[in-house]
This record gives C-alpha cells, sequence and structure tokens, in this order.
C-alpha cells in the first residue's frame, strides 16, 4: 500500500469496504395542505439564506416551522410516509419491537427562478429529509439521486411529497421555466428520548 492509503485507512488496514444497498425513495401526492397560504408564508419570509447554501436560489430561514403552521402539517405528512417505512427494526432488550420516533429538525422554503439551481449535496446527519412540491409543473427540474445504481430523477409535481434518507446525495438542475418552482424541504431525525412501545 502507498503513504497515502496508510495515511487514509491507517497502516498496514485494506480499504472501506463498498457497501450496495438499497434504499427507500418514496413520492406521494398528498391533497390535504394548503398550497395558497405554503407560498404566502414563503414569500413573507422573505430570502433568508440569499444563495449561501447548496441550494442558490431564494430561501428561507430553516426554522420555519417555529412560526408558520402551515410548515408543521407539511412535516407530520412527511413523517407519516417515513414512519410506513422505517429504515430498520429496533427492540428492546425483551426482544419487543420498538416504534421509531421522529422529530422535525428543520424546514425551509424555497423559489427557483429561471436560471438557479441546487448544487449536489446530502443532509446529514439527519435520518430523512423530504421535500415537498408547493408549485411547480412536469418541465420544472427534477430533483436528481446521482449516485443511484439506475439514474433516478423525480419530476415535480404541485402537491407532491418526496421522502428519502438523508444521507443520500441529491441535487436541482437549472431551472428553465419562466415561472417560479416552489418548494418545501426539511429533516427529520430519530428521537432518542421518545421512544414509544
Amino acid at each position: 500500500m502507498s503513504a497515502l492509503s496508510d495515511l487514509v485507512y491507517g497502516k498496514n488496514n485494506k480499504p472501506w469496504p463498498h457497501f450496495i444497498d438499497k434504499y427507500p425513495v418514496k413520492v406521494k401526492q398528498i391533497t390535504e395542505l394548503d398550497n395558497d397560504q405554503l407560498e404566502i408564508d414563503i414569500r413573507e419570509e422573505g430570502d433568508y439564506l440569499g444563495g449561501r447554501t447548496a441550494a442558490k436560489c431564494f430561501m428561507t430561514r430553516w426554522d420555519m416551522h417555529n412560526f408558520y403552521h402551515s410548515f408543521v402539517f407539511v412535516a407530520d405528512k412527511a413523517m407519516e410516509i417515513a414512519n410506513d417505512c422505517p429504515l430498520a427494526t429496533k427492540t428492546n432488550t425483551d426482544g419487543v419491537p420498538v416504534k421509531v420516533s421522529l422529530y422535525l429538525n428543520d424546514t425551509w422554503g424555497l423559489i427557483y427562478n429561471k436560471g438557479q439551481s441546487a448544487k449536489m449535496h446530502n443532509h446529514w446527519p439527519s435520518l430523512w429529509s423530504y421535500t415537498y412540491c408547493v408549485f411547480a409543473c412536469e418541465k420544472c427540474s427534477p430533483l436528481v439521486f446521482p449516485n443511484a445504481q439506475e439514474y433516478l430523477s423525480v419530476t415535480p409535481k404541485t402537491s407532491q411529497m418526496i421522502v428519502f434518507p438523508a444521507w443520500l446525495q441529491h441535487e436541482v438542475p437549472m431551472h428553465t421555466c419562466e415561472h417560479d418552482r416552489i418548494m418545501i424541504s426539511g429533516n427529520l431525525t430519530y428521537n432518542a428520548g421518545n421512544q414509544i412501545i
């Protein structure tokens, strides 16, 4: 092994193993949310982050759930989907299955104008991430998971929720439509202090 390999992996250690696991990317239409109110709330809050993140577009603060009930309703729907497809199972010391409790870590709104995009990124250390489409057309830029074994691109539709493991790399190519692509994103994390048996 080379000196660089020794530095990266440790002296006389083999390179890290490569795993091929399958992860759920759940796409679901949600009809109960008030998209008009969500858009109003996003625009009212304003561009808080100014392109300083991977999302090179209008982006609100990360704690919208603390100020807008509409964002809590979106997060509740994301949690329902995540709870229906757990990433793994957990048991207590008696072998009884334990429901893994999630909490909303953060959530924000985004508005993509023509020419804007989101660079490849992930949301680690959260467990689940989600995105909800407030408004888009089927020609709007998709959500892309470039590291999937088979290329995965999800075309946005108004009222569409996508829930996926937070560590998956994802991106949004340049938006080419003349109208806004309006989204909500958020992260759900394991709530170690609130296990439900």
